[in-house]
């Protein structure tokens, strides 16, 4: 293609390409029976949120290119109100295809890109009209022959939770322009400890900008050149690494690419004008928002902006199917909801949800005709339509596709991908990041994946369930039933545990500049991890001179500094507090008060003793020592049932009498008489609210005189022999009248 015949034509009719493959693994097992593009995000087919931005856009045709399950794909967009709107949607099937280089060479091939188009992945979300970008690119083009890309770019300052956490690119901008000077881009294992300027960045210009605050959305406006040269350059697979670093470090090439940046570039005069040899090209920079589901821990950070509206006025209740209540809980009108249900914040609640008593949802989406179970936890997670969770189950931080069963009494940690149609269950606990799918793994595990391979959503790559691809145990049994993974998924689980394999980053653009840096499987095992919802510094296993505090899961980004450097037992305690304190503040009922506290215990893996200590002295920090004995009695009242629930038997009973014994003789900042005082006060209105008999007080005291009660405070022991005695007599007067 002659490149100096692509004259733009400011009223061709804008066209875009929209890439439905990833061709990396990071959704697998999510994404083995349909596209990446047609996962729900809140609900909605991803793909639903990028082609509504085209059309906003004023595009008129959009040509989405996809590899894996085109056929899906294309039923999808005939069925859809793409078939009969004014943006026409033609989807391509490049079966050839094993990187997004070739995949764009096949779009170069069929000519069907003459003008400047927008390029951008399946999976962008987006509130823009992008008619200002294009405006953009057209004039930097009039400008700067040799433009070929316009970056859409959204600032996102280390710790955010839009930012990619195995990615650490810095930008070289070119203030006013917003020309892109130079890419160093490397993944976050290991950590670089410096950036390389490139000297004839320094030396060819008067003033740079170092932007080490800003995330690729996926999105960006180009010119046919781009994709005559992928054509030309047949080692091009990888936008970033491959062509935008060809494009800034080659003096042959002779292209430019510039930046579009969202909220708040500084580099934009306050009276528009550029510097000395800049004026008027177009360096738009203003609020929006745009982000790429380029993999879980992405998927989780948008799904909270939408719901938290921060994509405004791209949010859930903009469907009729959605009401908004308080909290950001998004109903459904066919949700049903049993009276003793909690549903806390941030919510979206499918059709036909059901939601039975005892259950805590929170920072969830649940999918269309869920069902949770009596007792049960669902917390920082996505339930696709069809999913099941039984009685007394947690699920925290994790995905869980189509048809999902749940059974009783299961615990799936944070970090879990678990594809369609897989049951777990019952009594088990799932690791954190494990994934299971239906099907066995195509590879056997430590069998190296190409970024040259086929696409890991190929549906024709994949075998078919039970068979034995890859796996010495595929066989079925003598029955012909299919040996699933039961001792790791439970006695009546279906499914696969998939190996933790290190390869599933291959293909996209993070991952696989690890292998710049590293070859150790352990390091691109690492990256993986963090590419996966639920994931934290400390979850991928990294060292303190890998990783630090920037990289920790958007909670911490949303609290405060101090938040990001505790411990895990830390960071119960935080939120135990935390939890304490909003039922006393709300006011709450025992009821609801004692499920916040289970669903904490389940995310923290705390036993029962370990839980009855902390939260009872949680409870007691609450009593007010100088207003004795009005506010002990207060508190207890209050928290007496939720006390309750854990106490199960009489040794737990002499354990209670002891952790109030030691928050008096420990925690109590007053004098000997008034903590004497608060400790009677509190074992005898325990004693009168049935959570402490009285035979437990009396053992406990006994066992105290003779030393058998570890340490105890001699004040407190003397202070509580007369409720023993008056204990004592009582059971005597009672044995008495039974003669």
């Amino acid at each position: 293609m002659d490149t100096g015949s692509a004259k733009v034509e400011e009223k061709e009719e804008l066209k875009a390409v929209v890439l439905a493959d990833s061709f990396d693994e990071l959704f697998q097992p999510l994404s083995l029976n349909k596209p990446r593009c047609l996962l729900p995000l809140c609900n909605v087919p991803m793909i639903e949120y990028t082609l509504e931005m085209l059309a906003q856009s004023g595009v008129v045709e959009a040509i989405v290119v996809c590899k894996a399950h085109a056929d899906k794909l294309a039923a999808y967009i005939k069925q859809s109100q793409w078939a009969r709107g004014q943006m026409k949607v033609v989807v391509r099937a490049v079966r050839q295809a094993t990187t997004l280089g070739d995949a764009l060479r096949a779009v170069d091939e069929s000519s069907a890109i003459m003008a400047d188009f927008v390029l951008c992945a399946g999976v962008v979300i987006s509130n823009m009209n992008l008619g200002r970008v294009v405006a953009a690119h057209v004039a930097n083009k009039k400008r700067d022959a040799s433009h070929v890309m316009t970056m859409l770019l959204q600032e996102a300052t280390a710790g955010h939770r839009r930012r990619d956490k195995c990615d650490e690119s810095v930008y070289f901008v070119e203030p006013g322009s917003g020309r892109l000077l130079a890419l160093n881009s490397h993944a976050a294992v290991p950590r670089a400890r410096a950036t390389v300027i490139p000297p004839d960045v320094i030396t060819a210009h008067a003033e740079i900008e170092v932007r080490a605050d800003l995330a690729d959305t996926g999105v960006a406006v180009c010119s046919p050149d781009v994709l005559a040269l992928f054509t030309e350059n047949f080692d091009y697979h990888l936008m970033r690494r491959d062509f935008i670093h060809g494009i800034l470090e080659s003096d042959i090439l002779g292209k430019t690419i510039y930046a579009h940046i969202l909220a708040g570039a500084s580099s934009l005069p306050a009276d528009g004008a550029g510097p000395a040899g800049g004026e008027g090209l177009a360096f738009v920079s203003h609020g929006g928002y745009a982000a790429g589901v380029t993999d879980t821990a992405a998927y989780d950070a948008i799904s909270r902006d939408l719901i938290g509206r921060w994509t405004y006025p791209l949010c859930p209740d903009n469907s009729a199917a959605y009401t908004y209540n308080r909290g950001a809980v998004y109903k459904a009108a066919s949700v049903r909801l049993d009276r003793a249900s909690r549903v806390e914040h941030h919510v979206i609640l499918g059709p036909h949800t059901h939601v039975a008593n005892q259950t805590c949802i929170a920072d969830s989406v649940l999918g269309a005709h869920c069902a949770v179970g009596e007792q049960s936890v669902v917390r920082g997670s996505y339930l696709f339509a069809g999913t099941r969770v039984g009685r007394n189950a947690a699920v925290d931080a994790s995905v869980l596709g189509e048809r999902v069963t749940i059974l009783d009494n299961v615990v799936i940690e944070r970090g879990c991908l678990i594809g369609d149609d897989v049951t777990v269950g019952p009594d088990v606990r799932i690791p954190a990041f494990t994934r299971i799918a239906r099907r066995r793994m195509r590879r056997a595990a430590g069998t190296p994946a190409s970024i040259h391979a086929a696409d890991s959503d190929d549906d024709d790559a994949w075998p078919e369930p039970g068979a034995a691809e890859g796996c010495a145990d595929a066989a079925p049994d003598a029955d012909g039933q299919e040996l699933f993974d039961r001792l790791a998924i439970g006695a009546e689980g279906v499914g696969y545990v998939w190996a933790d394999g290190a390869d599933a980053g291959h293909g996209s653009d993070a991952s696989s500049s690890a292998s710049d840096f590293a070859d150790d499987d352990d390091v691109a095992l690492r990256l993986r991890r963090l590419h996966t919802i639920g994931s934290t510094a400390r979850d991928a296993g990294a060292a303190d001179s890998d990783l630090d505090d920037d990289y920790l899961d958007d909670s911490a980004h949303d609290s405060d500094d101090a938040a990001e450097k505790l411990t895990p037992q830390e960071e119960f305690e935080r939120e135990l507090y935390l939890t304490v304190k909003r039922a006393c503040d709300e006011d709450l009922s025992p009821s609801k008060s004692a499920l916040e506290l289970k669903s904490l215990r389940m995310s923290y893996n705390q036993d029962q003793a370990e839980m009855r200590a902390a939260v009872v002295h949680e409870i007691l920090r609450t009593v007010d020592v100088a207003a004795l004995p009005d506010s002990a009695a207060r508190v207890l009242r209050k928290w007496a049932p939720v006390i309750d629930e854990y106490i199960s038997d009489g040794r737990d009973q002499l354990d209670l009498v002891g952790i109030l014994e030691r928050h008096c003789a420990l925690e109590v900042a007053a004098e000997d008489a008034v903590r004497a005082r608060l400790f009677v006060r509190l074992v005898y209105l325990l004693y009168q609210l049935d959570v402490i008999e009285d035979v437990a007080i009396i053992a406990w005291f006994n066992r105290a005189q003779k030393k058998l009660a570890g340490d105890v405070d001699p004040e407190l022991l003397r202070a509580l022999e007369p409720v023993v005695d008056g204990l004592d007599e009582s059971d005597d007067e009672s044995d008495d009248e039974s003669e």
